[in-house]
């Protein structure tokens, strides 16, 4: 046989295998395979090149924000705002436009009006025409990410923690002693531009009967997590969070929502809960004050933890970690929290004189909260020491 001739049988064996190989589409599917995927869907027209001409605008000096944008279609276009909840608070009147460069402009103020609050506030621009609808809306897919605070430093002569964010985010800032108890948060997942910080304390715990300004082993914590890119700051830095008092026009959905509670992670907790919360610390019992207002106490002291009505479910249901501390230092924990609760504390084991009771709620979630009592305590012969327990209040 020549070899062209069997070169060709060669060629008609390969073509016959692959024939008997490869199954018709109809024959995949009714033998379980997965038919093919259908091609992806097109949007009708495309919105690029967004940008604003700044970052921050002041409404009460008239500053406005000009959000620059392209499309390559004719379309029905409109500029909604959000805050931090995701609340619908402002919505342009809508606009036609042909194919090519435009600019849509907001001047800082609500629906009703009145200039918003100094804050963080998210952009989104929809296009709709005949072929359909086109959003712009980056704030589920960027931001919500934790970011580092760089060089965190706490000065004492000046009261100023100076530190430094690589991109705007919402920051939360703590103070507390090394070792020991977390004894105040001075700001609460407020906005903050990129760039350098100063940020001021003047030194009181939550209950202000401690100034820790100038102790050895103060420490402060920045947690913070990124902005999404659509985000426009309205006004000075804000020391608190705060929400347009208007009833918002809508709210926002989110795309992506986290399948479970993930410990820690902030920026999954609506923004109106995310904070820390306030603690409760009181004795019970008729102790007497001194003429500085301590209570005077001695042996078995029953100290009481609780959180206002209006927070105390979330914060149960959260979960959080009673931790006790006696001038500083730890004294005891439980891993299950009730409120209210009482601790029983030895005040035999401690000197006569002066002490410090600071309790600290450790939510599971990563909401704090602590309070702090000065007493005064007197000798008691024939006390025995007992190791301080809890109970659940009646």
């Amino acid at each position: 046989m020549s070899r062209s001739a069997l070169g060709l049988l060669v060629i008609l064996a390969f073509l016959c295998g692959c024939q008997q190989q490869a199954p018709s589409s109809a024959a995949s599917v009714e033998a379980g395979a997965s038919p093919p995927s259908e091609a992806p869907k097109q949007a009708p027209f495309r919105i690029t090149d967004v940008s604003t001409d700044r970052d921050r605008i002041d409404p009460v000096s008239g500053e406005r924000v000009s959000i620059g944008y392209a499309i390559d279609a004719a379309a029905e276009v409109v500029l909604e705002m959000y805050d931090g909840r995701d609340a619908l608070i402002y919505r342009s009147d809508p606009v036609q436009v042909e194919p090519g460069p435009h600019a849509l402009g907001w001047n800082g103020h609500d629906a009703s009006g009145e200039p918003v609050p100094s804050e963080a506030y998210h952009y989104v621009i929809r296009a709709s025409s005949a072929a359909g609808e086109v959003v712009h809306d980056l704030t589920d897919s960027t931001g919500s990410e934790a970011l580092l605070a760089h060089e965190p430093v706490w000065d004492a002569a000046s009261g100023k923690l100076r530190f430094r964010l690589d991109h705007p985010a919402r920051i939360n800032v703590r103070f507390g002693l090394m070792d020991g108890p977390y004894v105040r948060t001075v700001v609460d997942w407020v906005a903050r531009d990129a760039g350098d910080h100063e940020l001021a304390w003047d030194g009181w715990d939550a209950s202000r009967v401690m100034n820790l300004a100038r102790h050895p082993m103060i420490s402060p914590t920045v947690r913070a997590y990124t902005l999404p890119h659509n985000t426009v700051f309205v006004g000075e830095d804000a020391d608190q969070v705060r929400f347009v008092a208007m009833r918002p026009l809508g709210t926002r959905d989110r795309k992506e929502k986290p399948q479970k509670t993930r410990m820690f992670f902030h920026a999954d907790q609506p923004l109106e809960t995310r904070g820390d919360v306030p603690v409760e610390l009181t004795l019970l019992g008729d102790f007497e004050r001194d003429e500085q207002g301590r209570h005077v106490v001695s042996g078995m002291v029953p100290v009481r933890l609780d959180v206002p009505a209006d927070v105390r479910g979330r914060v149960l249901e959260r979960r959080f970690e009673p931790v006790f501390f006696t001038d500083g230092i730890f004294v005891f924990e439980t891993e299950v929290g009730v409120l209210p609760m009482t601790w029983n504390w030895d005040s035999t084991v401690v000197n006569p004189g002066e002490h410090y009771l600071t309790a600290n709620i450790r939510g599971y979630e990563g909401n704090y909260g602590t309070a702090t009592l000065r007493v005064w305590v007197e000798p008691a012969a024939g006390d025995a020491s007992a190791v301080p327990t809890t109970e659940a209040a009646p």
